[in-house]
């Protein structure tokens, strides 16, 4: 809009507001509240209109300066080509106060309004006083008029600038200037009818009021007070009307701007911007608007970025994934293929080889790895069960032999693998020279596991074995046992199982420092007694508790509870404890039954 546009347009709305409204509530309170000789009036009457002409025309004039000096301040400014980030430092700041400026131009008309009514008021009571004489009631006159007739003419003013000047928003030099909300005047709407409603009130208020101070003072200039009371309410519906046309005016304003935005959003366009136009809260809602557009322009951008490279991306992706699980295929065949190895290294020292129609030997492992090689299942680990019948003193014992080597998976089954070379290579000596065949059980025992302490200790304690071995000559019953860091020996006689405590328990194989063996428990079985020798995998059982809370089991009856109810059966053992919760460890079971020669 060009200037003399605008200021025409905002001159035709302030000043025919200015002279249907405040001008005739004042001529009309001048009226109702003064006692005067009718030369009294004409000099009065003509000193309202001189000033009230002459103020006039001097408003208007200084809202043409007003124009001039902003319009030519928007002239200054660049237009930018790709922003205020095109112009120097020194004219972007020059063009935000610029801006600020426009925000602020409204509250300069309003402030000169309330002037313009101080300048009128105030001289025309004093000369009125020289000429003609002083008088209370054209006193009291004056300051009623400027309290009734300010407010409303600053609220007015005020509303109509701010809507007037939305245009300049839009120039090209301005649309574009980026503020801080900081730098933006506040003049919030809670604010703004708050205002208008007691500039508004001030009207019939001020005006009841004096003419109930007239009548109550027998000063009032008219006969029948109805009259200026009816008069005046009928005056009052004016100011309402505008007052409320351009309060709503200035909201349907800011809401229309506020859609217009949305809509362009709704449709797609991340390029619109929302532009502050008003001191309000749409102002504020502006900034935040934009803020949205603009994480919603980023996204956008980021979107479509990933939709036109997707498929290369996807396709690049995917032959990476296959990649990587090629690789971790080959890694676990070769994987897989280590385990067989050692599993097929293991399984010919995990061996049951007994001769005996006294006894019954039964050997049960279950071990925590599982994989599969050639689509077949084996499984790894630290236990092992070894058993064999040899002669010692000439009389026949069975040698068994349940290890649990530290460790999981290949760590534990290269201890188990170690033992059971270790283990055999004993076993085939006493088996071939008769020197070690004159040793008695107890010795035995106690050469060999000190012999097996001391090829350990080479390790430096990284691989240890705990372990129960045992003699049971099958002529007798008479067992010889000891125990290494390993669950103690199970009983199960006539239904009812109990624990075979060694008299010492020794270290693990491997451990350093160990002490040297000394005692060989000792124990008689008697007919149809049987008994279990196995690894802690059987007790370390994850369980729930009373509070539903999970725990390893530590309840030391739980396993003989176990073999009272299957009357010492392995596999139903087994079943069992893989029932009872979540096994954790590998689980190795021997299980002898002692059956003399008599009761066959």
């Amino acid at each position: 809009m060009k200037r003399e546009t605008l200021f025409w347009d905002l001159t035709l709305k302030l000043e025919a507001f200015t002279h249907t409204v405040p001008v005739p509530f004042a001529v009309y309170y001048a009226i109702i509240t003064q006692k005067m000789e009718p030369e009294h009036w004409r000099i009065f009457i003509a000193l309202c209109v001189f000033f009230a002409t002459g103020i006039g025309l001097l408003g208007t004039f200084v809202r043409h300066l007003l124009l001039k000096y902003v319009y030519a301040k928007i002239e200054r400014i660049q237009i930018p080509t790709s922003g205020i980030y095109s112009l120097s430092t020194e004219e972007a700041e020059y063009a935000r106060s610029v801006k600020i400026l426009l925000f602020r131009y409204p509250l300069v008309e309003a402030i000169i309004i309330v002037i313009r009514w101080l300048s009128g008021v105030i001289p025309i009571s004093l000369l009125f006083f020289y000429l003609v004489a002083y008088m209370p009631s054209v006193v009291r006159s004056a300051i009623f008029t400027f309290v009734m007739i300010a407010p409303i003419s600053f609220v007015t003013y005020y509303f109509i600038s701010e809507n007037s000047i939305r245009c300049l928003f839009d120039l090209p030099q301005i649309k574009n200037i980026e503020l801080q909300e900081k730098d933006i005047p506040k003049f919030n709407y809670f604010s703004r009818i708050l205002v208008a409603f007691f500039s508004l009130a001030a009207l019939p208020f001020v005006i009841f009021s004096y003419i109930l101070y007239s009548l109550a003072m027998g000063e009032i200039a008219v006969k029948d007070p109805m009259i200026p009371i009816v008069t005046v309410s009928f005056i009052f519906i004016i100011p309402l009307v505008v007052c409320s046309y351009v309060v709503a005016k200035s909201v349907n304003e800011g809401l229309n701007e506020t859609s217009r935005s949305l809509g362009e959003l709704a449709k797609g366009n991340f390029d619109v911007v929302v532009t502050p136009k008003s001191s309000d809260d749409f102002a504020k809602q502006a900034f935040y608007l934009n803020s949205v557009i603009t994480t919603l322009k980023g996204m956008y951008e980021e979107i479509r970025n990933l939709n036109e490279g997707l498929e290369e991306k996807v396709t690049l992706r995917t032959n990476e994934l296959n990649q990587s699980l090629q690789d971790i295929s080959n890694l676990k065949i070769q994987q897989d293929g280590d385990y067989y190895l050692t599993y097929q290294l293991l399984n010919p020292l995990a061996i049951k080889d007994v001769d005996s129609n006294q006894l019954e030997v039964d050997h049960l492992v279950r071990q925590k790895k599982v994989f599969e090689y050639k689509n077949r299942r084996y499984d790894i680990g630290g236990d092992i069960n070894i058993s064999h019948s040899i002669v010692l003193q000439n009389r026949k014992f069975l040698l068994f032999a349940n290890a649990d080597a530290m460790g999981k998976s290949m760590q534990g089954a290269g201890g188990a693998l170690v033992f059971g070379a270790v283990f055999q290579s004993i076993v085939q000596r006493t088996k071939t020279d008769p020197r070690y065949q004159m040793i008695s059980p107890a010795d035995w025992l106690k050469t060999n596991l000190q012999e097996m302490h001391l090829i350990f200790e080479a390790f430096d304690g990284t691989m240890l074995v705990s372990l129960t071995m045992g003699l049971l000559e099958e002529d007798t019953g008479r067992l010889f046992f000891l125990n290494a860091e390993h669950p103690p020996i199970v009983l199960y006689r006539k239904g009812k199982a109990e624990y075979l405590q060694a008299d010492v328990s020794y270290r693990k194989l491997g451990t350093l420092g160990a002490m040297p063996i000394q005692n060989i428990k000792e124990f008689q079985l008697q007919s149809e007694d049987v008994i279990i020798i196995g690894s802690d995998g059987k007790d370390d059982v994850l369980r729930l508790d009373a509070m539903g809370n999970t725990e390893v089991n530590s309840d030391e009856q739980f396993f003989l509870t176990l073999v009272e109810s299957t009357q010492g059966n392995l596999l139903a053992i087994t079943k069992l404890i893989e029932s009872s919760g979540q096994v954790i460890d590998d689980i190795s079971l021997i299980r002898i039954g002692y059956l003399p020669k008599r009761m066959l």
